[in-house]
Order: structure tokens, then C-alpha cells, then sequence
């Protein structure tokens, strides 16, 4: 443990800017929702008809959790509670493997380690800090919702809820990286876990077979019920679950080689077959198991979740105006009905998901720039142009196929659920295609921010994700600006909703495609022009 002291100081400098804004993002996010519900609920009487409204709706409870109350403190964890939770959980996977499988990968561990750093003090200091930033994440928010005059058992309640899961995840991630030798493979098998747990708490409000949260760790927090009944003990198993994966952490390093993993590494060939002689093939071979992953877990969820929605029951009373508000939002026609509102959701869901491959794809160039196997590669016949667009056309393809696969099977699940099978596979694969293009859109920031901001490409990358997920939903609005202003800037708002009664035009499609393509070549040429760090 020797130095746990001093790189925990390390630490806490280098992320003093994305740790802080991680933190403060958390926090504002959650009582900004607070803020929010009590300017559009200011009485008593609205809140009740608003919970009576939402509480038997399947599709939203599939989404956020159940909802156990109709106090202000109640509808914030209903709203913004289980996002709260995976960003939480988020955060806590890239620092702890960041400071631990990274730092051994690029070679700063050995040398930290060659002085007077002890064995166990990098994973030590980097699951104190990343510990300490989540539970100063759930200590402001308890805060802020008290300071707000919310109840301050549930506020508090709910501050230690939304720390659990970032615990959980931290030493998830911590035993990933132990198991494997590269930090991309470590946050995969990380963030495999959180996404089990996301569809099966998912699945689980969805279906109404509750019993599956306890498998969850989102679930787990929702379980404890902030500003309902306030179950302290339900956190005990986070808290049980944490230690004994920390423990496990510390055991699997103390009976692994530095630089290596419990998990020996694949031998590869000693000599490269005549496949891998272009950047194309090259990065192909880099990429093919990320995006196998990415396929089959994305292709699950879309089955488990469109295969619920047929069983669920439509509204027989669309008049109240939380429910209009929804199928306006989300179908193109008031006569759409909740499965397929449901299901136009659930691909919007998993698009927003796969985001995530074509902006990690290409952050990867800057990986390799950054490591210096960049340089080593254009000093051959490659050219830069070619590396980097071998990279970029994985990341569009790739993205691609994954949508259509997880179309295919969104499809199958719910054709076969709903006995019309040759009717509904087109139509929902449909909707997964459609989302292709906005997808694009995203990669291609991530291109430009290679291009033009090296330094920075990480972090905008990153905040461009999270704002597409949540700007248009409960950002825009807490900062005072209207749903539909807001999400003038979230690329799937301009999609035509075709599997909920609107129909197919592929004018936003082709602008979405050429808006990609220009920012795309902009960032190819910025990198040209540019110097290699």
C-alpha cells in the first residue's frame, strides 16, 4: 500500500475537471428535475392526478421504475432516478480503469512502481478517489433535495441509493481489470455488467415480474424506495456485493504478473496472414470482438424488451394530459397504441446505447496516436488518410450492423409474441434502420473532434453522448427550455416515427447522412493538416 496517500492526491489532480463536472453534472441534473416538477406541479392536487395518470402506464414504468408516491420527492426519483443511477455507475467504470488497467497497459504503472509505489496502491488510491466522488455525488444530491425542502429522510435516503450502484461498478470494474491485460477489454466486461443490470431492472418494472430487481444493482436502489418507505436495509446488499468484489480485486492482483491478467492473452501468429496488409483489415481485427459484443448485447435487449410489449395493456383513457403529452412525444398519430409506442422507445433506447460503438471506435485513432503506435504506422506506406478512414468506416458499418441486428431481433421478439410474425418483423426493423443515420451523425462529431481538438476529443465525445441522451428529456427543459425546442438539436427527433402511425420519408434521413459525411471529411482534413502529438 505503500504511496496510496500520494496517488490519491495524483488522482483527484488529474480528474479535477472531469471529476468536478461529472460530480456537479449529477447533482444539478437530479434537482434541477426537482425544480422543475415543482413549477409544473406547484399544488398538491396536481401531483396526485399526475402519479394517477403515469402509475399504470407499463411502457413509462419500463423506462424509469415504479413510482412509489405522489410527493414532489417521489416523481423526481421516478423521473430522473434510474438515469441518475447508470451515470453514476458510468463514471465509476472509466476512472477505476482508467487508473488501474490503463496506467499498466501504457507502461506507467512499472515505472510508478520502479520507486516507492507499493503493488497494491495504484487500485487502492483509484477506488478511494473514484468511492469518494460517488459518494460526494449522493451527498450534494441529499443535500440539494433537502436545501429544496424535500423530506430529508428520503432525500438523504435517496443520496446513498444513488451512490450504491457507482460503488457496485467501481468494483466490478476493479476485478475487470484485473482480468484482462487491455483497458478496452476491462470496461466492456464492466460495462457488460451494468447492462445486464439495466434490462433485467428493466424487464423487470416492464413485465411486472418484480422479484428481478433484487438481480439488479439499479434495481437494488430502487428497491430501497427514497421518499417512499425508505428501506435502509434493502443497501446492505450493495454494500455486502461491493466488498466482497473489492475483495476478490485484491486477490486476483496479488496472483497476477504486472502488465498481464488473470485472463492469459491470446498468442497471436508470428507472422501477419496477407489479410492484415491494409489499415482497413487492420482495424477490423482490432475491432471485430467489440463489435460482436456490442451486436449480442444490444440484439438481447432489443428482444426482451420488444418481446414484452405486445403483452402490454393499452390505455383506455388517453385524456389525461401526461398521457397525450407521451404519444405526442413519441408516436406520430394520438391512435398509435402503447406497444408500438413502446417498442419506437425501445429502439430510440438502444440507438441512444449504440452511440457509444462509433464514438469509441473512433477515439480510438487518438488511443493510438497518444501511444505512439500511430507514428509507427504511418512511417510504412499507410497514409493518413487511409488509417483514419479505415477507422471511420468500421465505426459507420459497424454501427450499422448492429442497429440492423438488434432490428432483426427487436422484431423477432415481438413478432413472435404477438403470433404475426411476417407482419411485424419489416416494420420494426424499420424503425431500427431509420435510426442508423442520426447514429452517423454522433460518430462523426467524434471524427471532427479528432481532427480539430485532439487534446479535448475524449471529453467532448463523451459530453456529446450523455447530451443526447438526456438534453432533450430532462436537461433542456431543467435549464427552462421547452421539450420541443430542446430536442431540435437530439438527431432522432427529426426521424420519421414510422411504426407509430407516421410515414417513411427519407428527406431527414439523406440530410442526416450528408450532415455526417461534411463533419466526417472536415475532421479528416483538420487531421492532415495537423501534427501527431
Amino acid at each position: 500500500m505503500t504511496g496510496t496517500r500520494r496517488l490519491v492526491w495524483l488522482y483527484l489532480r488529474r480528474d479535477r475537471v472531469t471529476g468536478s463536472f461529472s460530480v456537479l453534472f449529477l447533482v444539478l441534473l437530479v434537482v434541477g428535475v426537482a425544480k422543475q416538477y415543482a413549477g409544473l406541479l406547484p399544488t398538491e392536487q396536481h401531483r396526485i392526478d399526475f402519479a394517477a395518470q403515469i402509475r399504470d402506464n407499463a411502457a413509462l414504468t419500463a423506462f424509469t421504475g415504479q413510482l412509489y408516491g405522489d410527493g414532489l420527492g417521489n416523481l423526481t426519483v421516478w423521473k430522473i432516478g434510474d438515469i441518475a443511477f447508470t451515470l453514476v455507475a458510468l463514471m465509476a467504470v472509466l476512472n477505476v480503469v482508467r487508473h488501474t488497467r490503463a496506467e499498466e497497459e501504457s507502461g506507467r504503472a512499472e515505472l510508478l512502481g520502479a520507486g516507492v509505489i507499493g503493488r497494491l496502491a495504484p487500485m487502492t488510491a483509484s477506488l478511494i478517489e473514484t468511492g469518494g466522488l460517488i459518494v460526494l455525488s449522493g451527498a450534494l444530491t441529499a443535500l440539494g433535495l433537502a436545501v429544496f425542502r424535500l423530506d430529508v429522510a428520503g432525500a438523504v435516503m435517496f443520496g446513498l441509493a444513488l451512490s450504491a450502484p457507482g460503488l457496485v461498478l467501481a468494483a466490478v470494474a476493479a476485478v475487470a481489470a484485473q482480468l484482462s491485460e487491455r483497458a478496452r477489454t476491462a470496461i466492456a466486461m464492466a460495462a457488460s455488467v451494468l447492462g445486464a443490470g439495466y434490462m433485467i431492472r428493466f424487464l423487470a418494472d416492464g413485465s411486472g415480474v418484480l422479484w428481478l430487481r433484487w438481480l439488479s444493482p439499479n434495481g437494488w436502489s430502487h428497491l430501497a424506495q427514497p421518499f417512499g418507505d425508505n428501506r435502509w436495509w434493502v443497501l446492505l446488499v450493495p454494500l455486502a456485493v461491493t466488498a466482497s468484489l473489492t475483495i476478490l480485486a485484491y486477490r486476483l492482483n496479488a496472483h497476477r504478473d504486472l502488465g498481464t491478467g488473470v485472463l492469459p492473452a491470446r498468442l497471436g501468429s508470428a507472422e501477419a496472414t496477407p489479410g492484415l496488409r491494409s489499415p482497413l483489415s487492420l482495424a477490423w481485427r482490432g475491432q471485430r470482438g467489440q463489435l460482436l459484443g456490442w451486436t449480442a448485447g444490444l440484439a438481447a435487449l432489443s428482444t426482451a424488451g420488444a418481446g414484452v410489449a405486445p403483452g402490454m395493456r393499452d390505455l383506455a383513457d388517453r385524456s389525461g394530459e401526461q398521457i397525450q403529452e407521451l404519444f405526442r412525444r413519441y408516436a406520430a398519430t394520438p391512435d398509435a397504441t402503447l406497444s408500438d409506442t413502446f417498442v419506437w422507445m425501445i429502439a430510440i433506447s438502444v440507438a441512444g446505447i449504440a452511440l457509444l460503438y462509433p464514438l469509441l471506435t473512433t477515439l480510438r485513432l487518438r488511443g493510438e496516436e497518444i501511444s505512439g503506435r500511430a507514428e509507427l504506422l504511418l512511417s510504412t506506406t499507410a497514409g493518413r488518410t487511409r488509417w483514419a478512414l479505415s477507422q471511420l468506416i468500421l465505426a459507420f458499418a459497424g454501427s450499422a450492423l448492429i442497429l440492423t441486428v438488434s432490428g432483426l431481433a427487436a422484431g423477432l421478439g415481438y413478432g413472435l409474441a404477438s403470433g404475426d410474425l411476417a407482419a411485424q418483423l419489416p416494420r420494426i426493423l424499420l424503425a431500427f434502420l431509420v435510426m442508423v443515420p442520426p447514429v452517423w451523425c454522433v460518430g462523426a462529431v467524434a471524427m471532427l473532434a479528432f481532427g480539430v481538438a485532439p487534446k479535448l476529443a475524449t471529453a467532448l465525445a463523451w459530453v456529446v453522448f450523455v447530451l443526447v441522451n438526456v438534453f432533450g428529456e430532462a436537461l433542456g427543459p431543467i435549464l427552462g427550455i421547452n421539450y420541443w425546442i430542446a430536442n431540435q438539436v437530439i438527431p432522432f427527433h427529426h426521424i420519421p416515427k414510422v411504426i407509430t402511425g407516421g410515414q417513411f420519408t427519407a428527406t431527414p434521413l439523406l440530410i442526416l447522412t450528408a450532415l455526417a459525411v461534411v463533419l466526417a471529411a472536415v475532421g479528416l482534413t483538420a487531421f492532415q493538416r495537423r501534427d501527431l502529438t
